[in-house]
C-alpha cells in the first residue's frame, strides 16, 4: 500500500506520523498524481497546531497544500493532461504529504522548472496573487506586507510592485536586501514598526503573511479590518479581519501565470531545502523554532 504522512491529533510536530494508506481514486475533474516533492508552508503548522478552526480535520489527515509530481491516474472529464505528463498542482483538500495525491487544479511542469521548484510554486503563488486580488490594491496605493521575506510574501512582493503599488516589507534584518532587491521599501519588525510605516505615508491595505500577532498594528496602520488579510492568524475573528484560504476562485489562472514566469526566469522564490518526506515532523520543528530561513520541501 501507498504510503503518507498522517495527522494523529492535534499538536506538536510528533503528532505526525508516517503510515500505510488508501490508494485514492480520482472523482470527475481529478488527477491522481505521484509526488515527487510537496511544500510545506506556515498554514500547515497552524492547522497541525490547531490553531486554524476554519480547518475542521478528521484523523488520518494529510496536510500539504502543494505537490509536484507524474499524473498517474486520470479521472472522468479532465481533458488535455494524459498519464505520465509532469505537473504541479494546488491541492484544495490538503493532501501534499504524501507518494499519491488527488487534484483537482494543476498546471504542466516546464522541463526549465526542477521538481523541488514546483513544488514551492503553488500555494505561495495562489496566496500571494489571492490576498492582493481580495484586498483590491491599485496602482499608487501603498500596501503593507508582514512577511515579506518569506515564500508568499516574496512573491506577493514582486506581483504587488509589478502592478504600480507601493510595497512596505515588514522583514528582519537578514531580508533586508531581498525585499529591496524585488522593489519593495523593508521596514524593520520590532517596537519601532508602527513609527517607521507611518514615516512612510498612509497605508491603504495590509497583508499579514506571517501570522504572527500582527492584526493589531494592522487594523491601526490601515484605519480598520476592511483591508486588512490574514493568511493563517488564528486571532482574525478578534479583530475583524478576513482569514483567507486557498478557494478555486481566490485567484484562477494564479499558478499557470506564475508557472510561466519561474520557467522563463522572471520570478524569484524563497531559497530552498529539501528533507526526505518521512522527516516531516522534523521540518516542521525547524520551522517553528526558526533555526532555518529557507522554504522546505519534503522530497520522495
Amino acid at each position: 500500500m501507498p504510503g503518507a504522512v498522517v495527522l494523529s491529533g492535534f499538536g506538536p510536530p510528533e503528532v505526525l506520523r508516517w503510515a500505510e494508506v488508501s490508494l485514492p481514486e480520482p472523482a470527475d475533474g481529478q488527477i491522481r498524481i505521484k509526488v515527487k516533492a510537496a511544500g510545506v508552508g506556515p498554514t500547515d503548522l497552524a492547522i497541525r497546531g490547531g490553531h486554524l478552526k476554519a480547518f475542521p480535520l478528521g484523523p488520518d489527515t494529510v496536510l500539504g497544500f502543494e505537490a509536484a509530481g507524474t499524473v498517474d491516474a486520470v479521472g472522468p472529464g479532465v481533458e488535455g493532461t494524459a498519464v505520465g505528463d509532469e505537473v504541479a498542482a494546488l491541492l484544495f483538500g490538503l493532501g501534499g504529504y504524501a507518494q499519491y495525491a488527488l487534484a483537482s487544479i494543476w498546471t504542466r511542469k516546464p522541463a526549465a522548472v526542477s521538481w523541488v521548484d514546483a513544488a514551492a510554486l503553488p500555494s505561495s503563488a495562489e496566496a500571494a496573487a489571492g490576498v492582493l486580488r481580495q484586498l483590491d490594491v491599485k496602482r499608487g496605493e501603498t500596501l503593507l506586507l508582514f512577511g515579506g521575506g518569506g515564500s508568499v510574501g516574496v512573491i506577493a512582493t514582486q506581483l504587488a510592485v509589478a502592478q504600480g503599488v507601493k510595497v512596505l516589507s515588514a522583514v528582519g534584518a537578514r531580508d533586508d536586501a531581498l525585499a529591496a532587491r524585488l522593489g519593495a521599501t523593508p521596514v524593520r519588525y520590532g517596537p519601532g514598526l508602527l513609527d517607521e510605516v507611518r514615516r512612510s505615508g498612509d497605508v491603504q491595505a495590509v497583508f499579514d503573511a506571517a501570522g504572527k500577532g500582527v492584526l493589531a498594528d494592522a487594523v491601526s496602520l490601515a484605519g480598520g479590518p476592511e483591508r486588512v488579510i490574514t493568511l493563517s492568524d488564528p486571532a482574525a475573528a478578534d479583530f475583524g479581519v478576513m482569514l483567507s484560504h486557498p478557494s478555486p476562485d481566490r485567484a484562477p489562472g494564479a499558478l499557470d501565470e506564475a508557472m510561466t514566469m519561474l520557467a522563463e526566469g522572471r520570478l524569484t522564490m524563497r531559497e530552498r531545502m529539501t528533507m526526505p518526506m518521512a522527516q516531516a515532523a522534523q521540518a516542521h520543528r525547524l520551522l517553528e523554532s526558526g533555526e532555518v530561513h529557507k522554504r522546505i520541501i519534503l522530497t520522495l
